[in-house]
């Protein structure tokens, strides 16, 4: 029997300097050794919805075809090997998961019943404006027994195009494929329509042409777990400001010795006069991460407590970005190796954990992947 593949994540900055870099750059060199590793069935590359969220920050109309091609990109190098979302995990998720990486009951963004609300709300509308519709007429067909049998016995063309579908998220394949006029007659399954409609969702490519028109929606990670990420942030924030005035009035103590050494006074009285010493306290971090372990559960956010300890020293600066790499190191116990930047990779190398897996440099991929292979050989 072979070997499984390494399981190997690679960081947002990795995509984007790829998508940025020349075919001829080393970056693309190198990445080329990965490919023919993929290919040969010795690694296996997964996204994740942090991946996925970049494509949801809407740029300028200039730089859409950019950010279709990088979706491209993804597809190219993972497929559709998708770490669920982190909540997931406790339901069973587990990689590669089909490509769902988002939250939710089988990775479903719009369900059938949603759809044929929406779908009846913009059918009622393009009849109104092709028909003389009466308030009664208008009243009735709000009913979705009317609406129902007026679709089964209709001939128009509605849904047959992509215009049709403004506000509701659906591919060009999905339009064309003629399943919509089935759905809306009840030809089709409530189930076989949602696994067609969602399966844009799952492929990065379709996921950054489609979802472009649709990136004012709520950013879903802010939406749902936004409070438990504000409360860490609050958290380590106020423990920053802590550290900050105690050095300040260590600082200020300091100073203030010497201004009475200065004005004459002897040593023994200028210490007598400054000895009020503070003492630094380290503070406990299970009540700023509750909520996240409610949410992900325990054995998910362990490195978050790793992370406190050190944020706790005085010359660590807290930057807003270190949460999302929190984040994302929830995927690290499913990788044999994982991209992660500089300091990231310095605050962990002695979180046992993830001893051996955390790599600092894309370039450093290649040999890094030598040595876990030979490794199986010992």
């Amino acid at each position: 029997m072979s070997p499984k593949p390494l399981i190997i994540y690679l960081d947002t900055q990795d995509y984007i300097r790829l998508f940025n870099e020349e075919r001829t750059s080393t970056t693309h060199q190198i990445l080329a050794k990965l490919t023919e590793l993929k290919n040969s069935g010795d690694v296996v590359f997964g996204f994740s919805w942090a991946i996925m969220f970049e494509f949801v920050t809407k740029p300028s109309e200039q730089f859409r075809t950019e950010r279709v091609r990088r979706g491209q990109l993804v597809k190219d190098i993972c497929g559709s090997n998708a770490f669920p979302f982190p909540t997931e995990f406790k339901k069973g998720g587990q990689f590669p998961n089909a490509g769902r990486w988002m939250p939710g009951k089988e990775g479903k963004l719009v369900t059938a019943k949603e759809f044929r609300r929406k779908a009846y709300s913009k059918y009622l509308q393009h009849l109104a404006e092709r028909c003389d519709l009466n308030r009664f007429e208008k009243r009735r067909l709000r009913r979705p027994q009317a609406m129902n049998e007026l679709l089964r016995k209709s001939t128009s063309k509605w849904g047959a195009r992509l215009e049709d579908f403004q506000g509701i998220p659906v591919s060009k394949e999905f339009v064309e494929s003629g399943i919509v006029n089935r759905f809306l007659k009840g030809r089709c399954t409530d189930s076989e329509f949602e696994s067609r409609l969602n399966s844009w969702f799952s492929d990065p490519a379709e996921y950054s042409r489609i979802v472009y028109d649709f990136a004012d929606k709520p950013n879903l990670l802010q939406e749902y777990y936004g409070v438990a990420i504000e409360q860490f942030e609050t958290f380590i924030s106020k423990l920053q400001s802590y550290h900050r005035g105690h050095d300040e009035l260590e600082a200020h103590r300091a100073k203030l010795r010497q201004n009475y050494l200065e004005l004459g006074l002897c040593k023994r009285k200028a210490r007598e006069l400054t000895k009020s010493k503070v003492n630094r306290e380290e503070f406990d971090p299970e009540a700023a991460l509750e909520t996240l372990a409610n949410e992900f559960g325990q054995e998910r956010i362990s490195h978050f407590r790793h992370y406190i300890d050190k944020a706790q020293k005085p010359s660590y600066r807290f930057k807003k970005s270190d949460v999302l790499d929190l984040m994302q190191m929830m995927y690290v116990n499913e990788c044999d190796l994982f991209r992660c930047d500089k300091a990231m990779g310095d605050l962990f190398k002695d979180f046992h954990p993830f001893r051996g897996k955390l790599v600092k440099r894309f370039d450093d991929l290649p040999s890094l992947i030598t040595e876990k292979f030979a490794e199986r050989l010992i």
